[in-house]
């Protein structure tokens, strides 16, 4: 509705907007209504979050380890948060998951140094530097290992807990039988490093490689 004060109109008539503008009477349509707008932008984003949820999902049960003391209200929260910002490229066909930059675990414990994934069969050998004094590293730190394949529909994981002491430096794993390729991470972690939650129980996540 337009409504006429001392010469000087203000309101609406359908979609014409009468208002003043420097003493003068103006009119202008009303912008235009974009329904659900899909722009490139938009889906990739769109996408970043489906395919980080659906990911993160399957490996909850590692993720309310490796995102202890979480900021947010939420571990999966965090990491989500995560590999949204740093984790996805850019391809022909949108955007998808760049699995290597993806951090299962964040902490302050020394993270897998000089660590390596060899496959024969249906078994998986990963090595990692052992602790040298001059490392103030704990030997009983636990190794975790977390697999995930892309399977449709929600993904498929498989974790390890408790696999091997950051003092073996060796653990041999058996691989689960799988179409698609496998991706395997691991990180240390120790209970005993502190109590309640803490980043101190935890170290950095590393990308072990693709089992095809």
């Amino acid at each position: 509705m337009a409504i006429e004060k001392h010469g000087r109109t203000s309101g609406s008539i359908g979609n014409i907007v009468h208002y003043t503008l420097r003493g003068k009477n103006v009119m202008r349509l009303k912008p235009g209504i974009k329904n659900n707008p899909r722009t490139a932008k938009q889906q990739n984003h769109r996408a970043k979050i489906r395919e980080s949820s659906k990911f993160i999902r399957s490996i909850n049960s590692f993720i309310k380890i490796g995102y202890q003391a979480t900021p947010l209200d939420y571990a999966a929260n965090e990491a989500r948060q995560f590999i949204i910002k740093n984790c996805f490229i850019e391809t022909p066909d949108g955007v998808k998951l760049n699995f290597p930059s993806i951090l299962v675990s964040r902490g302050e414990l020394k993270k897998p140094e000089n660590y390596s994934m060899t496959v024969d069969g249906t078994t998986a050998t990963i090595t990692w530097k052992k602790p040298e004094k001059r490392d103030y590293t704990d030997g009983t730190d636990k190794v975790m290992i977390a697999l995930y394949s892309d399977t449709p529909p929600e993904g498929s994981s498989w974790l390890k807990n408790s696999v091997a002491f950051r003092s073996d430096g060796t653990a041999t794993i058996e691989i689960p039988a799988h179409e698609l390729p496998i991706h395997a991470w691991m990180f240390f972690y120790n209970a005993e490093k502190a109590t309640g939650e803490s980043k101190k129980k935890i170290s950095d996540s590393v990308y072990l490689g693709e089992i095809a």
